[in-house]
C-alpha cells in the first residue's frame, strides 16, 4: 500500500476528502491528518509519507510552502494540491515547483480517483526504474572497487558498446537536490563526446566520457558547461586510454569532487596526482618531536603549520588522508597504553570528506586528542552521558558530527569520545554506523522501498560507500541480502 498524509486546515474538508474514496481498493492507505503547514511538515519528516494531499491556503505553512520545504529536505514524496478558482495562479507555480497535480475545490470523487490512479502507475514505474538500477549499480559496486582492475575496453564490450575516441574520463558530480536528475544509465552523442551516465549516490551523478583529447581539448568544457550547469561541484579524473582501469578513473574523479574539502572555492577540481608527501616531511618530523617531548604549543604550530601547507598547496583529499593517518600513526606509537587510543581512527578520504566540514576543523580535532593528553576532564555525571547517547539514538540517520555534539553538551571533542567508547563499547562513528546497518537490515525487508531510498533513509548520500560498509558489516551486498 501507498501511504497517504492528508492536509487541510479545516476538519470536516479534511474528513470528507479521507472518506471520499476507497483507498485500499486503489491501493492506497491514509496514515495520518494534519491541520496546519508546520505540523504536516512534521508528520512528513516522521513518517515518510508517499504522498501528501494539501489544501494550498494553511497557516503556518501554506501548500506552496510547504512543497519548497519538501524539495529543501529532499524528501520523494509526490504533492497533490487542493485550490480555489481564484488561486489557480498559486496552482500553475505548485506544478513548476514539482507537484504531482493540483484538484479543485469541492474535490470531485471522480478526479480524485483519476489522479490516484495516474500516480499510483507512476510510483510503480519509479520503484521499477530503481530495482533496475540496483542491479546496475551491484554491478557497478564490484567494478568500480579500488583494487579492480576492469580495463575500459573490457567494460564497454561487456555493455556491447564500440567508441571511437582515444581518450577517457570519469566526472563526478554532487547536485544541491536529488531531484536534479532521475536515476538512470544512458549513452549520447555530443559533438565529439560519447558518455554513459550513473546514479552513484542521493545527489550524485557520474559519467564516463570518451572523447579526443588532442583534436577537440575544449570538448570537456563543452560538455561540462551543457551538461552539468546545474551540478554544485564537478570532479574531474586524470585521462586514461582503453587499457586504463575503470575503477582507476572513477576513484580519481571521486577524489577530485570531495577535494572541494581543501578547495571550498573550486566548483571544478581536476585529480592531480602529485606527490606532496617529501615537501611537509621536515614539518611531520617536527610534529612527531613535539609529541614525543609531549609540547602541546610546539605541536600546535606545526599542525597549523602542515594545515595552511595542505590548504597552499590545494592538495587533493587523498593525500591529506594520508598524511592524517600518519599523524594518527604517531598518536598510536607514543600514546599505545593510552586510555584515549580509541579517540582517534584511521580514515580514508571519503570518510575525512564525510566526518569534517573542512580541513580546518580536521586539524583542530587532532589538535584536541593531543591536548587531551595533558589535561583533565571535569566529571560527566551517568545522566549527562545517557542524555547524550538518547540524542545520538535519536538522531543517528543525521548528519551530527562530533564536534557538533561537543558544543551541544558543552564537553571537549577528546573527552566526548572517551565517554561514548566507555558507554557504548566502541567509538561514536562506529556506534552510529552500526544502528545505520541494522536499521537498513530491516527496511531492505520492505520490498517497496528502493535500496537508492533505504539509503537515504539510514543517513548516507553515496550509494557506494554505503554498499561498502553493509558488505563489510554483513559479507553480502545489500541487494544480494535481499534476495536471501
Amino acid at each position: 500500500m501507498h501511504t497517504v498524509l492528508i492536509a487541510d486546515d479545516e476538519p470536516w474538508v479534511a474528513y470528507g476528502i479521507k472518506e471520499l474514496v476507497d483507498w485500499e481498493s486503489l491501493g492506497f492507505t491514509v496514515i495520518g491528518v494534519a491541520y496546519n503547514g508546520l505540523s504536516a511538515l512534521e508528520t512528513i519528516m516522521d513518517k515518510k509519507p508517499e504522498v501528501v494531499i494539501s489544501d494550498i491556503r494553511m497557516p503556518g505553512l501554506d501548500g506552496i510552502e510547504l512543497l519548497e520545504r519538501i524539495h529543501q529536505h529532499d524528501l520523494s514524496c509526490k504533492v497533490i494540491l487542493i485550490s480555489g478558482y481564484s488561486e489557480f495562479e498559486y496552482a500553475q507555480k505548485a506544478l513548476r515547483l514539482g507537484a504531482f497535480d493540483y484538484l479543485l475545490k469541492q474535490v470531485d470523487k471522480n478526479k480524485l480517483t483519476d489522479t490516484l490512479l495516474r500516480l499510483k502507475k507512476a510510483l510503480i514505474e519509479k520503484l521499477q526504474a530503481y530495482k533496475e538500477l540496483d542491479l546496475l549499480l551491484d554491478d557497478l559496486f564490484d567494478i568500480f572497487e579500488p583494487d579492480q582492475k576492469m580495463k575500459v575496453r573490457n567494460f564497454l564490450a561487456s555493455r556491447g558498446l564500440e567508441w571511437e575516441y582515444p581518450h577517457f574520463r570519469f566526472i563526478s558530480c554532487l547536485f544541491e537536490h536529488s531531484s536534479v536528475s532521475d536515476a538512470e544509465a544512458g549513452m549520447a552523442a555530443n559533438s565529439g563526446i560519447r558518455y554513459l551516465r550513473f546514479r552513484t549516490g542521493q545527489h550524485k551523478l557520474s559519467f564516463l566520457i570518451n572523447y579526443d583529447e588532442y583534436k577537440d581539448p575544449a570538448g570537456l568544457l563543452d560538455f561540462i558547461s551543457v551538461h552539468l550547469s546545474e551540478a554544485h561541484r564537478i570532479g574531474i579524473s586524470g585521462i586514461g586510454v582503453y587499457s586504463a582501469p575503470v575503477a582507476k578513473l572513477y576513484q580519481e574523479s571521486d577524489v577530485a569532487l570531495c577535494s572541494s574539502f581543501s578547495r571550498p572555492e573550486s566548483r571544478i577540481i581536476e585529480y592531480k596526482g602529485a606527490d606532496h608527501a617529501a615537501a611537509l616531511r621536515r614539518t611531520l618530523l617536527q610534529i612527531e618531536l613535539a609529541i614525543k617531548e609531549q609540547k602541546q604549543e610546539p605541536l600546535n604550530g606545526g599542525l597549523d603549520e602542515l594545515c595552511a601547507a595542505c590548504l597552499a598547496r590545494q592538495m587533493p583529499i587523498d593525500q591529506i588522508s594520508a598524511i592524517y593517518n600518519q599523524i594518527v600513526s604517531l598518536f598510536y606509537k607514543y600514546y599505545g597504553n593510552s586510555d584515549a587510543v580509541h579517540e582517534v581512527d584511521y580514515l580514508n578520504y571519503y570518510q575525512l570528506f564525510r566526518h569534517y566540514g573542512s580541513i580546518g576543523q580536521l586539524f583542530e580535532r587532532l589538535k584536541a586528542i593531543f591536548s587531551q593528553q595533558s589535561g583533565e576532564e571535569l566529571h560527566i555525571s551517568n545522566d549527562t552521558v545517557k542524555k547524550i547517547i538518547e540524542y545520538v539514538d535519536s538522531s543517528f540517520t543525521e548528519d551530527i558530527m562530533l564536534g557538533v555534539l561537543s558544543k551541544k553538551f558543552n564537553i571537549s571533542l577528546g573527552y566526548l569520545s572517551t565517554l561514548i567508547k566507555k558507554e557504548t563499547g566502541t567509538t561514536y562513528s562506529d556506534y552510529v554506523m552500526n544502528k545505520r546497518m541494522n536499521l537498513a537490515k530491516e527496511l531492505l525487508l520492505d520490498a517497496s522501498l528502493s535500496i537508492h531510498e533505504i539509503v537515504e533513509r539510514v543517513g548516507y548520500r553515496d550509494y557506494f560507500h554505503f554498499n561498502k560498509l553493509f558488505k563489510k558489516q554483513f559479507g553480502i551486498t545489500p541487494s544480494k541480502y535481499r534476495k536471501m
